[in-house]
């Protein structure tokens, strides 16, 4: 009887062993499950928010990237005479900002000519900005006293303008040097008028073989007026004068010819300035409101009665051009870029 108790006891202490041994290694494969389990769901829990994150940030940078855009787009509707886009371009990705690209030419009688590109920055936050650096022309002494101005990239010729209530000490009558280049030259060539006008009455200035593209708006208040006089007071006693000069094609503001549509060239103008001020965080409202203002003056909103031209900028070849030095309306006129029709 002794020896059967020991016997069993000794085989239920195995069998507890042999439990609690069992218990263990189940323990332990559920520990390890769970581990698994929570580093498979971390994991997809991260992988999703990645990609949550990069959606985000994409469509963050499209955004801000559309915005970019159309500030550039509407503003150059209003600036930058006789000047075309080819379609932005993104050259630069980085994670906070990226770079822009405007591709931009000339158009003379048909000929696409090179012109320097407007290359702009726009961050994640929607800021747009350009490079740093200096972006002036390039400025050459004339023989005859003063400067030409020409585009940094092309080294074509900036058009210049003479406002109408300035007094400058000389103008440039360009067009009389239209008969030294060859033949076969088409230009573009500014034109300063001795007032404001209206557009039809603009429009029935121009020859017939003449291409009117673009006009100049008078958006100048007295003030600017007085900046372009270039008056400075040294002092109390004395007034020192800087001889003013004429406004680049970089200064000034004005619309483009809808040779097809006429009646749509004054109402796209106002259009694309009441679209400048309703975007309140776009690059050039200040610039949009400046201009509105100096338009409208005591008026309660813009109208087509607000715009005053001042200027035209037209294109042909230089025998056609040649015609316009008989027009009395034109106080100073200013040669531009030029191509061979042979190009």
């Amino acid at each position: 009887m002794t020896r059967d108790r020991k016997e069993l006891n000794l085989e239920e202490m195995f069998q507890e062993g042999n439990s609690n041994d069992s218990f263990s290694k189940i323990i332990g494969k559920a520990r390890r499950k769970t581990i698994i389990r929570n580093i498979i769901v971390s994991a997809l829990v991260l992988f999703f928010l990645i990609i949550v994150f990069g959606f985000s940030w994409l469509s963050i940078m499209r955004w801000s990237e559309a915005n970019a855009i159309n500030d550039i787009q509407l503003f150059s509707e209003i600036t930058d005479p006789n000047i075309q886009e080819a379609g932005p371009q993104q050259v630069g990705n980085g994670f906070f900002q990226s770079i822009l690209t405007f591709d931009r030419y000339k158009e003379l009688e048909g000929i696409p000519v090179d012109w320097s590109s407007e290359v702009v920055t726009y961050s994640l936050f929607g800021g747009v900005s350009g490079f740093a650096g200096d972006y002036s022309p390039i400025q050459i002494e004339k023989a005859g006293g003063g400067v030409k101005s020409f585009d940094r990239e092309t080294k074509q010729r900036l058009l210049e303008f003479y406002h109408p209530e300035v007094e400058y000490k000389e103008v440039a009558n360009e067009i009389s040097q239209l008969a030294d280049f060859p033949e076969q030259t088409v230009a573009e060539l500014s034109l300063s008028l001795d007032k404001n006008y209206s557009v039809e009455e603009i429009r029935q200035m121009i020859p017939e073989r003449v291409t009117l593209k673009w006009f100049w708006v008078d958006t100048y208040s007295a003030d600017d007026i007085d900046r372009i006089d270039n008056r400075r007071a040294v002092s109390d006693e004395e007034l020192y004068i800087i001889d003013p000069t004429p406004e680049l094609a970089t200064q000034v503001y004005g619309f483009d010819e809808f040779s097809e549509h006429p009646e749509l060239s004054v109402k796209g103008f106002i259009e694309d300035i009441n679209m400048g001020l309703s975007n309140e965080k776009g690059k050039y409202f200040g610039e949009y409101e400046r201009i509105a203002g100096n338009l409208k003056g005591g008026s309660k909103s813009l109208t087509e009665d607000n715009v005053k031209v001042i200027g035209a900028v037209v294109t042909g070849d230089v025998a056609d051009l040649a015609v316009l030095e008989d027009q009395e309306a034109i106080r100073a006129s200013a040669i531009g870029a030029t191509a061979s029709l042979y190009n």
